[in-house]
């Protein structure tokens, strides 16, 4: 178990922990706010300052200088964990805008048993990094609220509230295109919602090139078997964490502290050649997010 699970999961994963999707969650971490914020200036994002110091563009031209690129890498690291209900949060900088990657089966088990509204709506993040209009990301119950003061955010045909059936057809199509799950507070520890992204389009795995990590691995790792593997090759082009290596001839070949345990891999393998493992159970990835 992760530090942030002994501080907000109830004895188990904070994701799963349904006291972080209430009503008075939200409001005592002044959710609504916060989301109007955040996502209503996401194309200011490149512009704004931190504290004045240092806009997104500083950050790529200073990341790896000794002085400045230490200091916003600490910085905001340390940030992304905040408790919104401690105190007002800097959300120039998205303090409290934490996430972590997720298993498909986890994703569903949120969708259904967890999370009380499902709203899907457009991935601002797929917008403005590469222009694409996709409603590929699912919000609980502030967003739900929020999303319709933003209506640049809105897909043509509006807000759509998913219910079980509909939100794990959802899962299962984004499944099959090689999408990542990732759950997100917003801010800390309330629970806002659940993207099914790519690496490329991102911004928050972006960020990883700079240091920067707001969204950390997942709970499990993938663990090949190559006396099952029958060299089919359609893992091959699943990680996108260049975690997995496939040799021609052999098979999988994987990392696993490049792993972050989406699962994309061990889902299309047909003969369980590749399975997902308890990240703390091994040596290499133990307390490693």
């Amino acid at each position: 178990m992760c530090k942030f699970c002994e501080k907000h999961g109830a004895a188990g994963k904070w994701y799963l922990n349904s006291k972080n999707y209430l009503k008075e969650t939200y409001e005592e971490a002044n959710s609504l706010e916060y989301l109007e914020d955040l996502w209503g200036n996401l194309e200011r994002l490149y512009t704004r300052k931190v504290y004045k110091l240092f806009n997104a563009r500083g950050v790529s031209r200073h990341h790896k200088t000794p002085i400045l690129g230490k200091l916003f890498r600490w910085y905001a690291n340390r940030g992304f964990l905040k408790d919104g209900r401690k105190k007002k949060l800097n959300m120039d900088a998205t303090q409290g805008h934490f996430g972590q990657v997720i298993t498909l089966e986890e994703a569903k088990e949120i969708l259904t048993q967890t999370a009380p509204v499902v709203a899907k709506a457009m991935c601002p993040c797929k917008y403005f990094t590469r222009g694409v209009k996709e409603a590929s990301c699912l919000g609980f119950t502030p967003l739900a609220e929020v999303l319709p003061k933003l209506p640049r955010f809105i897909p043509e045909n509006g807000i759509e509230i998913l219910d079980d059936e509909k939100a794990e057809a959802f899962l299962d199509q984004m499944s099959e295109k090689g999408r990542i799950n990732t759950i997100w507070c917003g801010p800390v520890p309330a629970v806002a919602a659940l993207c099914s992204c790519d690496v490329s389009s991102c911004g928050a795995l972006g960020l990883l090139r700079f240091g920067i990590n707001p969204c950390w691995k997942g709970h499990y790792v993938a663990v090949e078997d190559l006396d099952l593997c029958v060299q089919c090759g359609n893992c091959s082009d699943r990680c996108q964490f260049n975690a997995l290596s496939y040799i021609p001839g052999i098979g999988p070949k994987i990392n696993p502290e490049l792993c972050y345990g989406c699962g994309n891999c061990a889902q299309v393998c047909e003969e369980h050649a590749i399975q997902l493992g308890d990240r703390e159970s091994l040596a290499q990835t133990q307390g490693d997010y």
